[in-house]
């Protein structure tokens, strides 16, 4: 990708040109290892003053969460400049979610930052958003709106690396409007197996649910699904992700469109994400694209040098409903690609799957075992090209790839496309309405035929 030595000497000066002094969140109240609802707000008003003093000082950038477990409820800042954040400890979200903030019925995100720029996130600690309980309630319908682990927008000169990311109630990094960020040697954790352990163990588990219809002590001793748990979702321009590790269970980098009304960046592109390993993942992913009056727009990604192992997919491009406006999704490859046993579709391309617990979204993901899944003509998918991708051992058939027949997508490139499936639900791919070139692949899209 062009520009990507630039952004990664950017990214180091970002790093290395603050001065190590600190604003250490102990010195402004922190207490460590207690979870109650005083301390979680105590913690979460020390994180605060840690930030203002770093903030308002000429030399002291620098805020670091020291070793040890804090607990907190939801902190945020605009305006931020030339700040570092160093969690060398563990920065755990409350899970209280009756005591949760909230801004017109919606809960805030656990960390959220507008209007920054270079804006450094670094060190071996963990951002933990406890996001089991709030699973559980957004699947029975009763908590709608989760927060998202790190949410941060209009942004530029971006840093973050070496934190892991765990459990977070929805997205872990949000990332919106943005020009110019490195994400590098990050691990993305949903661990719904520890999370079992734990209750097992407990022989309960105890959410306080007060105002949820529900009793305060729910018994949940089964692991669940964590729905809209995506991993890096970034919306932007001149992005690099590389050398991280998610394990997610839903998209592990999904790239978000931008659009005319954006600040930074009227179109997601010029970006690379490579050198990367996914367990359990719903993709390295663009969209979902919406049509919008306001153009949202993809281009110019690469994802290369991916490892994903049991996926859900591997490989997945989509669009969503929507009748006005229009989309652009264009020049985006996959290349060097190893993936083993998928679960569901190694490789899909075409509408959006997902049906949320409230009835909400497209509702595709049986398709083709139902058959209602209309594709999106306003949001045309050009010149996509997969080249070494190599998927063994798959449960279904090996892919999707599905366009709609007013607007078929056009220059898509098959270069040593090695798909192993199953006959089921049929045999070969899914594929309609693209036009394209194969070379040294199998199966065949039999949609796809030279120009």
């Amino acid at each position: 990708m062009q520009g990507s030595t630039t952004l990664f000497g950017l990214a180091l000066c970002a790093l290395a040109c603050v001065v190590v002094q600190s604003a250490n969140i102990v010195d402004f109240g922190a207490v460590q290892n207690d979870p109650s609802n005083d301390a979680c707000w105590t913690n979460a008003r020390a994180f605060q003053r840690a930030l203002n003093a770093a903030q308002s000082n000429a030399t002291d950038r620098l805020v670091v969460v020291p070793e040890g477990t804090f607990h907190a409820f939801a902190v945020n800042a605009t305006g931020l400049r030339n700040i570092t954040l160093r969690f060398d400890g563990n920065w755990v979200a409350s899970k209280n979610i009756t005591e949760w903030p909230t801004v017109n019925n919606q809960h805030v995100d656990f960390i959220y930052f507008q209007d920054v720029s270079y804006l450094t996130i670094t060190g071996n600690g963990v951002i933990d958003g406890e996001g089991y309980a709030w699973w559980w309630l957004n699947i029975l319908n009763i908590v709608k709106s989760r927060p998202h682990l790190l949410h941060v927008e209009v942004a530029d000169n971006m840093l973050i690396e070496n934190v892991t990311m765990r459990n977070s109630p929805q997205f872990h990094m949000n990332l919106r409007d943005l020009d110019t960020l490195v994400v590098r040697n990050v691990v993305v954790r949903v661990d719904v197996v520890a999370q079992k352990n734990m209750l097992l163990k407990a022989g309960r588990m105890l959410v306080n649910t007060t105002g949820h219809g529900l009793p305060e002590e729910v018994a949940m001793s089964i692991p669940t699904f964590p729905l809209n748990t995506d991993g890096i979702d970034p919306a932007g321009k001149n992005v690099h992700i590389y050398n991280c590790t998610i394990e997610n269970f839903d998209d592990a980098v999904a790239v978000k469109p931008c659009n005319g009304g954006y600040t930074k960046a009227s179109c997601s592109q010029d970006i690379l994400v490579e050198n990367c390993t996914v367990y359990l993942g719903v993709g390295m992913t663009i969209g979902s694209v919406p049509p919008n009056e306001k153009v949202n727009c993809v281009r110019n990604v690469t994802f290369r040098n991916v490892r994903s192992i049991t996926p859900i997919k591997a490989i997945y491009v989509k669009t969503n409903p929507g009748n006005t406006g229009s989309g652009i999704i264009s020049n985006i490859t996959y290349e060097n690609f190893n993936i083993t046993d998928p679960l569901w579709w190694s490789i899909y391309i075409g509408p959006q799957q997902q049906h949320q617990p409230d009835g909400s979204g497209p509702g595709c993901m049986l398709y083709p075992l139902q058959g209602n899944c209309p594709t999106q003509p306003r949001v045309p998918i050009d010149n996509i090209v997969l080249r070494n991708i190599s998927s063994t051992n798959g449960l279904l058939s090996p892919g999707i790839f599905r366009c709609n027949a007013t607007r078929p997508c056009t220059g898509f490139v098959f270069d040593n496309v090695q798909a192993q499936g199953s006959n089921w639900p049929v045999t070969g791919y899914i594929c309609e309405n693209i036009k394209g070139t194969v070379t040294n692949s199998s199966p065949i899209p039999s949609c796809m035929a030279n120009p």
